[in-house]
């Protein structure tokens, strides 16, 4: 059966044992949220956060309760973590304290996410995106993350182009499979394109029992965030419930002739790109957006790719497999955790490795290169990343190989 965007009945309840006090909590928030996604509503206020007859304005009350429960969860998160350092044999016995709070954290942080994406939506910057290869991205990105919980995702992904935001893109992708994730244990991904009408589709099933899951379980704030990315982006989205599965099929606006006739930015020449095609590249990045924008611009050169979010990770990575560049975001590594980083793969391989670092800051120049001493580094421009990150990282191997 299909859904339409929103609509202001509430579905049918999928589970016939419930309780009470989740009940009231779950239609309370899911009032709210529908109350902010229906279509027709009036647009935020920018003044003073009570209406005219003094009520309290319904999108600065969301806002803030979203910020309020975020913070104190990622508190409360902190702490648990740091018990669980100081005190190991009690990790099993707070391991459900532990994974309620993200749960709920997570789903504060999806609110304050519809709240932007409805008041203030960023600017998007539309370019000819491989869909197969951003996906790709996002399963590297978070598969520590399912291996932790236990999920199994079985892609198929074939070649789909889409003319879109890259940072939306990879924002879709990534809900969608938390969303799932957080409903089943296995999951498949596909991406394809129509036959008939040649339009990219993405398409995610999540294999469970939709009869034996609370509603807020699948129609939380998650669903809700990935709907407005969706509406965003422009595409349509089909939703599908059988006794077994839970599918959600979103279909793209076809690309016109003369976006498809854009040069794809991650397509490098294969004569000046051949020496890298083999090498081993690993990403550093806090955000998941810059990491995906990152390998979707290495996507066309052959590189093998690893993604890490933080130094920690960086090492665990380092421990499997030696680099042979290094591509990080300089709000990931200080200067000093780069400089330790690469005399630590000098001393293990015998052999310098490559370094690109990506600016954040607007009057960085797409590419530059400095030296010291013997030492060189590439510097990127993040707003450059699907024009620049591709030819210099060339340059940078090519200097050490």
């Amino acid at each position: 059966m299909a859904f339409p965007w929103f609509t202001s009945s509430k579905p049918a309840p999928l589970s016939e044992k419930r309780d009470p006090a989740d009940d009231a909590a779950g239609d309370a928030r899911q009032a709210a949220m529908r109350a902010r996604l229906l279509p027709g509503q009036a647009s935020p206020r920018t003044g003073s956060p009570a209406d005219d007859d003094g009520s309290v304005a319904w999108q600065e009350l969301a806002r803030h309760l979203g910020d309020e429960v975020a913070s104190a969860l990622h508190a409360a998160a902190g702490q648990l973590d740091r018990l669980n350092q100081l005190e190991p044999t009690l990790v099993r016995s707070i391991a459900p304290i532990a994974e309620a709070v993200q749960r709920a954290r997570q789903a504060a942080l999806a609110t304050q996410h519809v709240m932007r994406l409805h008041d203030n939506p960023p600017p998007q910057q539309r370019e000819l995106i491989n869909l197969a290869d951003m996906a790709r991205a996002v399963l590297m990105a978070r598969q520590e993350m399912l291996a932790t919980q236990g999920v199994a995702v079985r892609p198929a992904l074939a070649g789909a182009r889409i003319h879109a935001d890259a940072s939306l893109s990879y924002t879709l992708l990534d809900e969608l499979l938390l969303w799932a994730s957080g409903i089943a244990k296995d999951i498949a991904l596909t991406v394809d394109s129509s036959s008939r009408s040649g339009r990219a589709r993405l398409k995610i099933t999540a294999w469970c029992q939709p009869r034996q899951l609370a509603e807020s379980a699948w129609h939380g704030t998650r669903w809700y965030l990935w709907h407005q990315v969706v509406r965003a982006m422009g595409a349509r989205t089909r939703l599908e419930v059988q006794p077994d599965h839970i599918k959600v099929t979103v279909a793209f606006a076809s690309v016109s002739n003369a976006q498809l006739g854009t040069r794809e930015d991650h397509a490098p020449p294969s004569s000046v790109s051949a020496a890298v095609q083999g090498c081993r590249v690993l990403v550093i990045a806090h955000a998941p957006e810059l990491r995906a924008q990152a390998v979707h611009a290495l996507a066309g050169y052959g590189a093998l790719l690893q993604t890490a979010d933080n130094l920690t990770q960086a090492e665990r990575e380092i421990a499997q497999h030696l680099p042979d560049a290094v591509v990080y975001d300089d709000s990931a590594l200080t200067d000093a955790e780069a400089a330790w980083l690469r005399e630590r793969l000098l001393k293990q391989s015998g052999t310098p490795a490559a370094f690109i670092a990506i600016h954040s800051g607007e009057s960085e120049a797409d590419f530059r290169a400095s030296t010291v001493g013997a030492v060189s580094t590439g510097h990127v421009s993040a707003a450059a990343i699907s024009q620049s990150l591709g030819p210099a990282l060339v340059f940078e191997l090519c200097k050490v190989m």
